[in-house]
C-alpha cells in the first residue's frame, strides 16, 4: 500500500493568543482554536469525524491522567455527540501524516488537530515535588536527575566535541530566528528587538553550554488545524494546502539513555521520518521552500538540519551562518520565530506546522518567503530523538 499523496489537506488553521501567562483555562483554549480553525476552513463542527489531542485529559491539566479515552469521549460530545471514527494522540507533523492517511483511507472525512495550555509550566521551578515517597514514578527520567535543558546540554556538549562546534554556532540559531519574531507582530518575543551573539553567550547559563537564549519559551497558548478530504477541501474557504507524503517514529531516549554512537552516519527518529516523508512526496531536499524545524533549543534545529539531509554531520552550524535558513536563504526555517522567541506552549509543533500553511497560503506579511510552494514541518519530543514526525505539505 502506498501513501495516499494529494487524497487530503490542510483547509484551515487558528492560532489563540500566545503569552507567559493567560488568564483562561486550557480547554477554553481548545474551544476557541477549534472554532476559528473551522471558520477559517468554511466548516461547521459537526463536518468533523476525526480529532488528535496531544493532551486528551478533558479537565486542562498537564498531560499526565492516564485514563486518556475520557478525552475523546469529551471532543465526541463537544462535536454533536456523534462517534468519532479516528482518533489520535501524538505530536503534529506525524499527527497530520496519520490523519491524511486516514482521510486516504476513507476511514473519516474531517479531522482536527487541537491543542491549548494554559496555567501550569514545564520548568522544573514550577513543577509540583511530592511531599512523601516515591516522589517520581518507577521509570523516570527524573530519578537520574534528568530534566529537558540538563539532557539537551549533554547532547549539545557532544556533539561540540565530536563536530567543533562553539556557543557561537549555537548562538546563530537563536538569532535567525529571533529576526524572523520581529516581523511576526504576533510573537512573544519579537517586541524585545534583535540578539547579538553577545547577548546570546553573555545570557544567563541555564546548563553548560546552554545559555538562556539557546533554550524555548515556556509559555500559554492554543491552536487548531483542519485536515480534510479532497473533495472537501475543493468547497473550503481558503486555499488548501495538499498534503504529499509524511510519518512518526518512536526511538530511544526519553531523557534516559542515548544509544552510543550519538550522531549515527544513518541517523535515528529523524532521519527516519525525513527519508520516508520524501520518498512518500516525491520531492527533494532542494524543492522545499519553507521549513518549520523543532527548535526547544538552539542544538535542536541544528541536528534536525543534519538528519533531515539538508548538510552531512557536523555541517550544520556552517550552513546556519552561510544564511540558508534565514529569510532570503535557500530554505528558511522557523519564520514565525520558531519556539525560540515565538510560542513554546508545551506541546507546539503544530505551530511550526502553522505557520509552514501561511507560507504556502501566502499570509505572512512582511516575513513571506516569495514563491513558497512546498514547505516541511517537522515534529519532535520526548528527548534528542525519542519522538519524530515529519510533514511534507505543497500548493498549486
Amino acid at each position: 500500500m502506498t501513501y495516499p499523496t494529494n487524497k487530503a489537506a490542510i483547509v484551515g488553521v487558528y492560532t489563540t493568543k500566545q503569552a507567559r501567562s493567560l488568564d483562561r483555562t486550557s480547554v477554553s483554549l481548545q474551544i476557541e482554536a477549534l472554532k476559528g480553525a473551522l471558520d477559517d476552513a468554511g466548516l461547521d463542527y459537526k463536518d468533523v469525524d476525526g480529532i488528535v489531542s496531544f493532551d486528551p485529559s478533558p479537565y486542562g491539566k498537564p498531560p499526565t491522567d492516564p485514563f486518556w479515552p475520557v478525552g475523546f469521549m469529551f471532543w465526541a460530545e463537544q462535536l454533536g455527540e456523534r462517534p468519532l471514527t479516528y482518533t489520535d494522540f501524538s505530536l503534529a507533523s506525524g499527527a497530520l501524516a496519520k490523519a491524511a492517511a486516514a482521510i486516504g483511507s476513507g476511514l473519516c472525512n474531517v479531522v482536527a488537530l487541537v491543542w491549548g495550555k494554559s496555567r501550569w509550566k514545564l520548568n522544573p521551578k514550577d513543577t509540583p515535588v511530592p511531599d512523601r515517597a516515591p516522589r517520581v514514578d518507577d521509570f523516570s527520567f527524573e530519578l537520574a536527575g534528568a530534566h529537558y535543558s540538563t539532557w539537551y546540554a549533554l547532547w549539545a556538549q557532544r556533539y561540540m566535541y565530536e563536530f567543533g562546534a562553539t556557543s557561537e554556532d549555537l548562538a546563530q540559531v537563536a538569532i535567525n530566528n529571533r529576526y524572523h519574531a520581529t516581523l511576526n507582530p504576533d510573537s512573544i518575543m519579537g517586541p524585545r528587538g534583535l540578539l547579538s551573539v553577545d547577548d546570546v553567550v553573555n545570557s544567563r547559563m541555564i546548563a553548560d553550554p546552554l545559555h538562556l537564549l539557546d533554550c524555548a519559551l515556556d509559555n500559554d497558548g492554543g491552536y487548531a488545524i483542519i485536515i480534510a478530504s479532497a473533495e472537501v477541501a475543493r468547497n473550503c474557504r481558503k486555499k488548501p494546502v495538499r498534503i504529499l507524503g509524511g510519518a512518526e517514529a518512536f526511538f530511544t531516549d526519553f531523557y534516559i539513555s542515548v544509544d552510543d554512537p550519538w550522531f549515527p552516519e544513518d541517523g535515528k527518529a529523524v532521519a527516519k521520518v525525513g527519508n520516508m516523508a520524501f520518498g512518500m512526496a516525491g520531492v527533494t531536499r532542494d524543492d522545499i521552500d519553507v521549513a518549520g524545524l523543532y527548535d526547544c533549543f538552539t542544538i535542536t534545529m541544528l541536528r534536525d538540519l543534519e538528519e533531515l539531509g539538508f548538510c552531512k554531520r557536523g555541517e550544520a552550524a556552517d550552513f546556519v551562518r552561510e544564511g540558508h535558513t534565514r529569510l532570503g536563504g535557500k530554505m528558511p526555517c522557523n519564520t514565525d520565530g520558531g519556539m525560540l522567541s515565538n510560542s513554546a506552549n508545551a506541546f507546539p509543533s503544530g505551530m511550526h506546522a502553522i505557520e509552514v500553511v501561511r507560507q504556502l497560503r501566502g499570509q505572512c506579511g512582511l516575513r513571506q518567503v516569495p514563491n513558497a510552494k512546498i514547505g516541511l514541518s517537522l515534529s519532535q519530543g520526548y528527548a534528542v530523538h525519542g519522538l519524530a514526525g515529519a510533514v511534507i505539505m505543497a500548493v498549486d
